[in-house]
């Protein structure tokens, strides 16, 4: 028998019991002789305590024996193995249990990644349409309506992207009119290029290869995979229907990822040398934009946000003007489309 103290949790008497384990049942002898047999199924461990033992009782609350450390392995039979960190982790061992983490982990990240590559397909390009035809009218008078700037555009998407401009499902891109530099794809095959990127882009080529990598965002559905992704299933089917949940210039900083990016990167430097287009003035300017990274945001800070880039995406542009024949016929003038 080994020496306890109960506490019964209705009087809060320290009582004095002599308690043994026997046949799958805790004996409790009182002070007074009295014998109290208890079920080992209502017993459990209370807390860990170094010192001794601590066993309460599911059907009684405040209950508790208190029994010296050294008796711990008496009790074993009755109340199982002491739990360390949960009674599935105990069983299978610790280092098991967090390959077994790693792996669910894995999986839901997985999902979470591959998952809007696999449902933007699905989503009915009308819905994009009616949405981004929404978001570009949320800019209203900020939207520059020069005819002539409008004609050069169109001719640049139509030179890089012959018949991109007509059909149901046509690119429509448009000027804003905000001193900062950045360009973006919007839902329904639209693309916006702000003015300061129109007035710091020296080189109209340069210009040229940030259209067609945005054309490239659209052709690929890029721009549902990044709704899907930082918005979500339900928002985007709120979205759809009529809920717009974000403004316009929450869309226009949508970021893709790398894997997006080198896509539209791909893409953006097969266009330019169909158009005979030489992709060395964008590389120049992504080389220009990846050292400024590490500088307080300026005039990059906006397309930087939306479009993070680094080094090697920045000379694969360069290097893709130095394969092959020579290829450069200007696509713009420098004036072309500064009216707005």
């Amino acid at each position: 028998m080994i020496d306890g103290i109960l506490y019964d949790g209705v009087t809060g008497d320290r009582r004095e019991v002599r308690a043994e384990p026997i046949g799958g049942k805790l004996q409790l002898t009182h002070s007074d002789g009295s014998l109290e047999t208890i079920d080992a199924a209502v017993l459990r461990r209370i807390d860990r305590d170094p010192d001794r033992l601590r066993i309460g009782r599911s059907d009684r609350e405040g209950w508790r024996l208190l029994v010296p450390a050294a008796a711990k392995s008496d009790f074993d039979p009755l109340l199982g193995k002491e739990e360390r960190y949960g009674r599935w982790i105990d069983r299978i061992g610790l280092v098991p249990a967090l390959v077994t983490f790693g792996v669910i982990t894995a999986g839901i990240v997985a999902i979470g990644y591959l998952s809007p590559k696999w449902i933007a397909p699905h989503v009915p390009e009308s819905w994009e349409r009616n949405v981004g035809d929404a978001i570009v009218g949320d800019f209203g008078d900020n939207r520059c309506r020069g005819a002539e700037g409008q004609r050069v555009l169109d001719k640049l998407v139509e030179r890089l992207d012959p018949g991109a401009t007509h059909g149901p499902n046509a690119i429509r891109i448009a000027t804003l009119d905000f001193p900062i530099f950045n360009a973006a794809a919007l839902p329904g095959a639209h693309i916006v290029v702000f003015q300061g990127a129109l007035d710091e882009v020296e080189d109209p080529d340069a210009l040229a290869g940030v259209v067609a990598h945005e054309i490239a965002h659209v052709r690929r559905r890029h721009v549902t995979q990044a709704l899907i992704r930082e918005l979500g299933i339900g928002a985007l089917i709120r979205l759809f229907a009529g809920d717009v949940g974000v403004n316009a210039q929450q869309l226009v900083s949508l970021s893709y990822t790398r894997e997006n990016e080198a896509e539209a990167d791909r893409d953006a430097i097969v266009m330019l040398r169909r158009a005979n287009i030489s992709p060395k003035p964008t590389g120049d300017l992504f080389v220009q934009l990846a050292n400024e990274m590490g500088e307080e945001p300026g005039f990059t800070g906006e397309f930087l946000q939306s479009h993070p880039l680094s080094r090697k995406r920045a000379e694969r542009f360069v290097a893709a003007a130095q394969k092959g024949s020579p290829i450069g016929t200007p696509c713009l003038t420098a004036n072309s489309t500064r009216s707005s």
